[in-house]
């Protein structure tokens, strides 16, 4: 099976510029977290293991700010091997060392502390922070970061009662240097063990599915009330599909950008995605709903282990919830099946966002492209003994100088700017190569997914329009489809093992990485 997408960006580009500038301003407020990293024992599954706590907390601490702060999060890294923290969707403006990822930074040795400063200058919206290195994510170190719109700047909807965040995501009782190991061997990761939701295991609505025992999540709420409900896949490698019994997700934003308001019944959320839906509290209290995430596009009935489940509780309910789950989409054989909701998804161009101008007054449709790039990514190939991905055959190998440092201090030979904008007919190989983009430049990149397997891609630093969406493989005439007026604005995309293909027009200051870090 071939799967082509396409990603038209439109990226700005500013390149080498102060690289270590001053980041606080006096007229915007600071705040100031400390984030311990450490090992604690947890079973959210049932069996002991070995997670990555923040402050002893597992998941950590909400990042909670508002457009403009300036904040300082002073990282110790307890662990037994080095560290880097990534708030991944935070817009790194002439700070991209701040970024924390490989390539970028200089990871933090074990036993050492690191302070990340970083404004999130004209930002709103919901994100997710996590350790970018060596798999890590597998074990843990996340937690949600919100950024709330300035006073002064409404927000398109009615205020809501309060926040709810899920942090949900695919999970494994083996720790992230087991599954490494296995990795590095030429091993997949297999099927997970389970779902969390916020770090613990499923309710248990099945007796032969789930143990007794386990630790489940439960919400409460008011009726009548309507909550912004956040949503984060933080797992590695599952598209989970998120619904609440009886209950519709009216989507407002995704990833710092309003949307056009539309109902769903359930919501595809895949590996580093973040959205967020008001969800109102209008049925009866007869007994508590269901809250499940499940696996989606794989074989479900194989997979039915694979399911969060968590309790929405009414402050009148009579009863326990009880009976079979509410029902996930059932046309996994559709081929449209993966197009028709993010088609579906449209950039609210009427809403202020972080600034009083209205999100639609950038007119990302009329600019003139300066460098176009197609993409491809196929199945893993074994190069130098060791099984690897690919983009354009080539797959990155890490950096012994941080790409920014060696732009600071002009180390030669550190990375290649030869990147090939299309895919060649050469045998696959490691290498440095970037990008060499046009100083403020507009960007297309088309995303060809040839992999049997659904890849979620990210931006750092930014932002990309998704202006289009079909099968087949793309061709200049595909521009003629492109959404040139609401498409929406986001940091990463998923892109489906079947035949088609999806396109993003992007304005970017970042580079591409798969969801575990490696660029």
């Amino acid at each position: 099976m071939a799967s082509l997408r396409f990603l038209s960006l439109f990226l700005v580009l500013p390149i080498h510029i102060a690289l270590f500038s001053s980041l606080c301003f006096a007229e915007d407020d600071t705040i100031f977290y400390d984030f311990k990293v450490s090992y604690i024992t947890a079973s959210p599954l049932g069996v002991p293991q070995q997670v990555i706590a923040i402050n002893g907390k597992f998941p950590g601490p909400v990042l909670n700010a508002t457009t403009n702060n300036n904040i300082v999060i002073n990282v110790q890294n307890d662990l037994d091997e080095s560290l880097l923290m990534t708030w991944p969707g935070i817009q790194m403006r002439r700070n991209s060392w701040q970024d924390g990822v490989q390539g970028t930074n200089c990871p933090i040795p074990s036993q050492w502390n690191w302070t990340y400063q970083f404004q999130v200058k004209d930002q709103i919206g919901s994100f997710f922070y996590f350790p970018s290195l060596n798999l890590q994510r597998v074990s843990g170190g996340f937690g949600p970061v919100i950024i709330n719109n300035r006073k002064v700047i409404p927000i398109p909807f009615d205020q809501p009662e309060g926040d709810i965040i899920f942090l949900i995501g695919d999970w494994y009782t083996r720790n992230h240097t087991a599954l490494r190991t296995a990795l590095d061997s030429g091993k997949d990761l297999d099927m997970p063990d389970g779902v969390l939701i916020n770090g613990k295991g499923p309710y248990r609505y099945n007796t032969t599915l789930v143990p007794d025992g386990i630790e489940y999540e439960t919400i409460n709420v008011d009726p009548g009330k309507t909550y912004r409900v956040r949503v984060h896949n933080v797992g590695t490698s599952t598209s989970l599909n998120f619904r609440i019994q009886n209950h519709n997700l009216l989507l407002v934003e995704t990833e710092g950008h309003y949307t056009s308001q539309q109902n769903y019944t359930s919501f595809e959320i895949h590996v580093g995605q973040s959205y967020s839906f008001l969800v109102t509290m209008d049925q009866n209290a007869s007994s508590d709903y269901y809250i499940v995430a499940s696996a989606r596009f794989v074989n479900e009935s194989f997979w039915q282990r694979v399911t969060g489940v968590a309790i929405l509780h009414y402050s009148n309910s009579k009863g326990a919830a009880s009976g079979p789950l509410p029902e996930a989409p059932s046309d996994i054989y559709n081929q449209w099946a993966a197009m028709t909701q993010p088609r579906s998804i449209r950039q609210n161009t009427s809403a202020s966002g972080a600034r009083p101008n209205p999100q639609g007054s950038f007119h990302y449709g009329s600019i003139n492209i300066t460098d176009t790039y197609v993409l491809r990514s196929l199945p893993p190939v074994t190069i130098d003994g060791k099984v690897r991905a690919t983009l354009n055959g080539i797959s990155f190998v890490k950096p012994e100088t941080p790409i920014r440092l060696a732009d600071k201090y002009n180390v030669k030979g550190a990375y290649k700017l030869d990147f090939p904008n299309t895919p060649l007919t050469r045998p696959p190989r490691t290498d440095r190569s970037l990008i060499n983009a046009t100083y403020k430049g507009f960007i297309e990149i088309i995303l060809q997914n040839n992999d049997t397997k659904m890849q979620s891609f990210h931006m750092d630093g930014y932002s990309f329009f998704v202006v289009g969406m079909d099968f087949g493989i793309w061709t200049e005439s595909n521009r003629n489809s492109y959404n040139k007026w609401d498409a929406i604005s986001k940091c990463t995309t998923e892109m489906v093992s079947r035949p088609r293909n999806i396109y993003e027009n992007c304005q970017s200051r970042g580079k591409w990485r798969y969801r575990d870090g490696t660029s």
